[in-house]
């Protein structure tokens, strides 16, 4: 029997052509797990992480070892290993939300594979876990993005930690190999105190010489649309070949991609808020080369292994600089020259600090949840009595669960008694991590303004070994940009009207925040915003002139005029009324009389504000917002009966307000209520 070397070298040649040579530090982690170590890779993207763990996964096979388990964390990712491990001959599997279907065929014999791909999430389900433990002889368990163990990782899922807890319960003969090409020494130290001290580290260089970085000047959205318009079009270092585009939120995703479109550009959107097969169709597509640019969220990131990509661009500023060293390596996985151009906003920040608020769970909210846990809770009457968003809620169940804090009881959610929560200590756990947060986002601006090699900063923030000196091709080592900052007057009107044009629609509520239904004659019409994005020029001058000049102006007026002037329902209607506010008592009641007398429909103050109650912004949960507009106004019938209503406010988010004051108009005598807003606020 040949050495454990010797046979991974004769499987990579036999694989890949007899001319084929592992890459520096491959080897030796594949005789590290062979050797039954517990070894963490820390190598750069498109090194070639997943031929560690399939090529010693076949040695182990071949020795009558039982299915390998690898932990992936997203669905594109694990597509692209299961083409992996098919060309060195190996029978792999996943189980995961898109194959339902498979599931009993899978579980008939587990141990027929050689491989079982799952999320984190998996762990928490009971079926899988049962049959997780019918598989015999498991002799290599891999954390791939191992990153996400760790609470100070750029991508920290609390799910990976259920993984701590399965590996003191598995044999201890078993390797355990982890794999990230984004961790630092805080995020290793932190990796080794939950799987032990005796972690071998394999780590490489992590400088992509053959990926040219630059990043352009602070732009508005208007002008990142005109410069990506024209570099696609008309830039040859960007007008050939296939790329990725980045955005913050799943909006940005879509109106980036229909603006491409619409000017000619092969273009598709790819993020969780799709329906899951046109998510999968458009990565397929894109794959294939019959799209020629993806526009993604961070749902296409770690892992995704497209070989030929010749550009990544980021629309906005990603999280850190760790997360953005990922990004950028879809690019130049074939070792040709490859560019990753960075834009950015004013906004960015704004939409970056949400994001963290919306990801981390504070000790107050969770120790108000494991209080009402108590005695046995649902979940809709636990979201009832906090004032925090359900996303926030769910987080923070979420989180409990997985550090064996509350425990799922059927439908009820209960304290586990045996295991004590210290609030004290959870406390001062988040505050570190904002504090490594906010020192993350102080680093990526300091990026921004460098003059030093783009590659060598961001290899320094992830503690990489000191090989090289520079990459030598980015904007900063050659000494001049790379491509062109400015756009044409031709570009900035295309994008200027397109997002003056990004209209949204407001979609009526169907039900009350306990789950009841509203009755049918309550519910108002589906109605419009003049801007869906909060970011654009118009969004930013309803900002402007809300908080700053008190007063809208006649622009606005007539940009609204215009168009609902559009919208053939708006014929129909014969009264405007508006949402009041004590606050700002005249902003939105003079923009409606305006918007009244230009569009000649009568106008009636119907709607009274009795008390001034909270600013909705204030309040998070559905329930809570509900109540503080129900109890805070009332209604004028005198003028109301049989009337069709354009209720207007300046923004909107929840739509509560709109879904109670409509309500209340319709029970007053009302026939129809359609809801205007200036502008959509919230995250997504």
């Amino acid at each position: 029997m040949l050495n454990n070397k010797d046979r991974a070298i004769q499987i990579l040649k036999s694989t890949y052509g007899e001319n084929a040579e592992f890459r520096d530090g491959q080897l030796s982690a594949i005789v590290s797990v062979l050797e039954k170590k517990k070894t963490l890779v820390v190598q750069r993207t498109g090194w070639g992480k997943s031929i560690v763990y399939f090529i010693a996964t076949k040695i182990l096979r071949e020795r009558g070892s039982g299915p390998s388990i690898i932990i992936s964390p997203l669905l594109s990712l694990m597509k692209n290993q299961i083409d992996t491990a098919k060309k060195i001959g190996l029978n792999i599997v996943t189980i995961n939300s898109d194959n339902k279907n498979d599931w009993d065929r899978i579980y008939e014999d587990l141990n027929r594979y050689d491989a079982l791909i799952i999320s984190p999430e998996r762990l928490s389900n009971g079926v899988f876990m049962s049959n997780f433990y019918n598989i015999s002889n498991i002799k290599l368990f891999v954390v791939d993005e191992a990153h996400s163990i760790s609470d100070w990782g750029h991508d920290f899922r609390p799910d990976y930690q259920r993984i701590v807890k399965l590996l003191d319960n598995l044999p201890v003969d078993i390797s355990i190999l982890g794999t990230t090409a984004t961790a630092n020494n805080r995020v290793i130290n932190d990796i080794k105190n939950q799987l032990g001290e005796d972690l071998e580290i394999v780590r490489g260089n992590l400088i992509r010489d053959n990926l040219s970085i630059q990043v352009n000047p602070k732009q508005t959205r208007e002008e990142r649309l005109a410069w990506i318009l024209d570099n696609l079009q008309d830039n040859e270092k960007l007008n050939k070949g296939q790329g990725i585009i980045y955005c913050l939120t799943q909006r940005d995703c879509d109106n980036v991609a229909e603006f491409l479109n619409q000017n000619d550009l092969s273009v598709a959107s790819y993020h969780s808020g799709l329906e899951p097969n046109a998510s999968q169709r458009n990565l397929e597509l894109f794959d294939q080369g019959e799209i020629r640019i993806l526009v993604a969220t961070v749902k296409l990131g770690m892992g995704y292994d497209k070989s030929d990509i010749r550009f990544v661009i980021h629309y906005q500023l990603p999280s850190n600089l760790i997360a953005y060293y990922q990004q950028i390596g879809r690019a130049g996985r074939d070792g040709q020259l490859a560019y990753a151009i960075l834009l950015h906003g004013a906004e960015d920040e704004e939409i970056l600090t949400y994001f963290m608020e919306e990801t981390c769970s504070k000790p107050d909210l969770l120790s108000e949840i494991i209080s009402y846990a108590t005695d046995g809770i649902k979940y809709y009457d636990l979201y009832s009595r906090i004032n925090a968003k359900a996303s926030k809620v769910k987080v923070g169940l979420n989180y409990l669960l997985v550090h064996d804090y509350i425990y799922k009881d059927k439908s009820y959610y209960r304290t586990n008694l045996t295991n004590h929560f210290d609030k004290e200590k959870e406390r001062i756990k988040q505050e570190n991590l904002n504090i490594t947060r906010k020192s993350e986002l102080k680093k990526l601006k300091e990026y921004l303004t460098t003059s030093s090699c783009s590659m060598k900063f961001i290899a320094d923030e992830l503690n990489a070994p000191d090989f090289a000196e520079s990459c030598g091709i980015c904007a900063n080592c050659v000494g001049h940009k790379v491509m062109k900052t400015d756009f044409s007057l031709n570009a900035y009107k295309s994008a200027s009207k397109y997002m003056t044009n990004r209209h949204g629609k407001i979609l009526p509520r169907k039900q009350w925040s306990t789950g009841a239904r509203i009755p049918n004659n309550e519910v108002m019409q589906e109605g419009w915003v003049l801007s869906n994005d909060y970011y654009s020029e118009i969004g930013q001058l309803v900002k402007k002139e809300k908080y700053d000049d008190c007063v809208f102006s006649t622009k606005l007026v007539n940009h609204s005029v215009n168009f609902l002037k559009r919208r053939k329902a708006v014929d129909t209607i014969n009264l405007i009324v508006s949402v009041p506010s004590i606050r700002r008592p005249n902003l939105v009641t003079n923009f409606s009389v305006a918007l009244a007398n230009d569009l000649n429909i009568q106008y009636i103050n119907a709607v009274k504000k009795n008390a001034e109650g909270k600013e909705q912004k204030t309040l998070l949960s559905s329930g809570f917002q509900q109540e503080n507009i129900q109890n805070t106004i009332s209604i004028n019938k005198t003028y109301i009966q049989g009337k069709r209503i354009l209720l207007v406010d300046d923004m909107v988010d929840s739509r509560w307000t709109f879904t109670v004051i409509a309500s209340e108009l319709l029970k007053a005598g009302a026939t129809v209520v359609y809801p205007f807003a200036l502008v959509k606020t919230g995250g997504n």
